[in-house]
């Protein structure tokens, strides 16, 4: 198995080695990152930081690991991507950018050659090695990170990440022709969460959304806060599944809700006393809408001994109703084999 950084992703060297050095060696014989990746400076946390603090209340919940500032100094091109470490690169005008923000870039071309050196033997043409596996007939599995919602362009916007998150993006981030893109897998929770800040119109608040968050280990990947949780969302779905042209979806975490009495389902958004089912239309007023629930059953004591229950059946047969998808997998817990394929 290779591992594959596409040119769409943001690339901290440091932090990639530290993650590496936590696995076996081999692993590093197995990566293949692409030169046309934007870089993460420490600088660029230092100015995620900053502008994290100049929203004051409007805060979006970064994880201040620079992502954002990286992108944005890729989009006025002013920083360098991974091949351009080799040089030769001009580094004056993003000096002179960092000075204006009253950030010290003294440090910069040390962290530069430093870059180069973790990155050495690693990088090359990304797209063109996925090409050449599909072209003879090998598997690739393309996973990005973040969900649709945090999409730049079609997400809660401005609560939203630096780049695109929806499948069509993966053949401009690797570079590669569309019809290497395969075929969508959705994968959605039996219920809702969310990192950060922004507009959440299902969010629950009470001691249910503190169990659901205990049993389900929601809290960040990265950087460890607790996830919001909130009811699962259809109109939210239904968008996404549109978005990406999903036709199946995997379902993860029945099991949590087994332990909870309560199930709520959003099947309308209210806007101004009218309801719509229409995520682009609510898009605008997320904050402000009222969640239309309906509570169709209950996954409460529902068991997975090996076999889905009969209440995982409903909750099946239900998403696949209300959504047009095919439920091709289904999750009760984290170990492999409690994962069904249906």
């Amino acid at each position: 198995m290779e591992l594959l950084v596409g040119a769409g992703v943001a690339v901290d060297p440091v932090v990639m080695n530290e993650e590496l050095s936590l696995i076996p060696g081999s692993v590093r014989k197995r990566l293949l990152v692409d030169g046309r990746c934007s870089l993460v400076s420490p600088l660029d946390k230092e100015l995620d930081q900053s502008l994290e603090e100049m929203r004051g209340a409007s805060a979006i919940g970064t994880t201040k690991r620079g992502i954002g500032p990286s992108y944005a100094l890729r989009a006025l091109r002013l920083s360098p991507r991974v091949s351009d470490l080799a040089g030769p690169f001009d580094f004056t005008p993003i000096i002179s950018f960092y000075r204006k923000f009253g950030l010290d870039p003294s440090g910069l071309l040390d962290w530069a050659g430093q870059s180069l050196e973790l990155l050495s033997g690693l990088t090359g043409d990304v797209g063109a090695r996925v090409e050449e596996v599909c072209d003879k007939g090998g598997s690739v599995l393309y996973e990005s990170s973040q969900g649709t919602l945090l999409d730049l362009t079609h997400g809660s916007y401005p609560f939203v990440t630096s780049t695109h998150t929806i499948v069509s993006y993966i053949p401009a981030a690797l570079g590669i022709p569309p019809s290497y893109s395969g075929e969508p897998l959705g994968v959605m929770k039996c219920y809702t969460t969310r990192v950060g800040g922004g507009p959440f119109p299902t969010e629950e608040k009470s001691s249910v959304a503190d169990t659901i968050r205990s049993v389900g280990n929601e809290y960040g990947a990265t950087t460890g806060r607790p996830r919001r949780i909130g009811w699962l969302d259809l109109v939210a779905l239904k968008y996404a599944i549109r978005l990406n042209g999903v036709k199946n979806v995997a379902v993860s975490k029945l099991d949590v809700l087994s332990g909870v009495r309560e199930f709520r389902v959003c099947v309308a958004y209210e806007i101004g006393g009218s309801e719509t089912t229409d995520f682009h239309r609510a898009l605008p007023h997320l904050d402000k809408i009222r969640p239309v629930y309906e509570t169709p059953f209950s996954l409460h004591g529902a068991t997975f001994d090996g076999a889905m229950s009969s209440e995982g059946k409903k909750f099946v047969d239900y998403i696949e109703e209300q959504l047009g998808v095919r439920v091709s997998l289904v999750s009760h817990g984290e170990e492999r084999s409690r994962t069904i394929e249906l």
